[in-house]
């Protein structure tokens, strides 16, 4: 039975005075409308991090504080494999394993399904201006799509899966990673430009740099790997002990992250010089994303859980609800929501505090 849920919870820190006579947070109420459908379950919480210029202060905070702060909807009738925000943050797109593609509204709303002769679709990705979609499947090809679901282009090549597809910043190009070991990066009208080339198996994962000039690899060879445009080998990110599952590249480009079936988070220079290392997943992290901002990432992990981080390894929020391993996540563009997909056939909505423990002035 559907569910109306109605209320989201805004976490703000209070001044040091206030701290000090009252409540350390005040949780402010309201109001967002919309049907999901499922229990309505789950919590977040803030974890107090212990840095010594805080400890004073967090002295006087208790160690966590838990508001039900979840909305959700039954995406699909199999493991929902990816979500993703679109452009103006007002439509989600989302992946199965029984082989569809969904775009919805943020109320939950189909807006529109997309079949694929029942081949699972592993990702998808909106184009920079929205109005196309990119998809990669389990039958070796990776699709463009209009926004209302007619086929435009075929890119075939890849020998094995397509784990992930990818639209270059400007629109013009797409990237692809595969189980045969290779990322491709193509024109729109499905012609090969580069091929990517050094990884001893599997790439789960491929994406650009902001500035669209390099790309960033991930690969059951347990490195990432960074490359140029022409298919250069740069730099290895070395350090995981599993799968490298997942990558991702700070707004500014300048810092890199990587995610493991190690249960590891690990924060890289352009160099490959590991800077942090985050633990706390007890299951394989399966995906990772900066927050618009680029102050915090967030990781989902088999252990069934996502969790939101400082850059310094902290851990500042537990998301809790999922019933089964959390895959897929996205931030909204305003970076006040995360979206997060699973294999208990869910997208959940998180309503994300600015600036998690932090006060004015620090």
């Amino acid at each position: 039975m559907p569910h109306p849920f109605k209320a989201k919870y805004l976490l703000r820190a209070m001044s040091l005075k206030d701290l000090r006579t009252s409540l350390a947070i005040s949780l402010l109420f309201w109001g967002i409308s919309g049907s999901m459908s499922g229990s309505i379950s789950g919590s977040i919480e803030l974890l107090a991090h212990p840095q010594a210029a805080h400890s004073q202060l967090l002295a006087q905070l208790p160690t966590q504080v838990k508001a039900e702060s979840v909305s959700q909807f039954k995406a699909h009738p199999t493991s929902v494999l990816s979500v993703s925000f679109s452009p103006d943050g007002s439509q989600l797109l989302t992946t199965s394993s029984e082989g569809s593609t969904k775009i919805w509204d943020r109320q939950g709303k189909e807006v529109i399904e997309i079949k694929t002769d029942d081949s699972i679709i592993w990702n998808a990705t909106f184009s920079p201006d929205g109005k196309s979609i990119a998809t990669g499947a389990q039958d070796k090809i990776a699709r463009i799509w209009s926004i209302d679901g007619k086929s435009i282009q075929e890119l075939k090549g890849h020998k094995d899966w397509v784990n992930t597809v990818r639209f270059s910043p400007d629109g013009q190009k797409i990237l692809t990673s595969s189980s045969d070991g290779t990322a491709r990066l193509w024109d729109l009208k499905g012609k090969v430009i580069t091929e990517f080339k050094g990884h001893l198996v599997m790439v789960w994962c491929a994406i650009f740099s902001p500035d669209g000039q390099k790309i960033l690899t991930a690969s059951s060879d347990g490195t990432a790997r960074l490359w140029d445009l022409n298919g250069k080998e740069l730099v290895q990110f070395k350090g995981h002990r599993d799968w490298v599952r997942s990558v991702a590249f700070s707004p500014d480009g300048k810092l890199i992250a990587t995610v493991s079936s190690d249960k590891t988070t690990k924060l890289w220079d352009l160099n490959g010089k590991e800077l942090v290392q985050f633990k706390g997943h007890t299951g394989a992290v399966r995906n990772v994303s900066f927050s618009p901002d680029g102050k915090y990432l967030a990781t989902t992990s088999q252990d069934g859980t996502a969790r939101l981080w400082d850059l310094r390894g902290n851990q500042l929020a537990l998301f809790q609800g999922h019933q089964d391993w959390v895959i897929g996540l996205s931030f909204s563009p305003d970076g006040k929501y995360l979206a997060t997909s699973s294999a208990d056939f869910m997208v959940r909505f998180w309503s994300l505090p600015s600036n998690p423990l932090t006060r004015k002035g620090e």
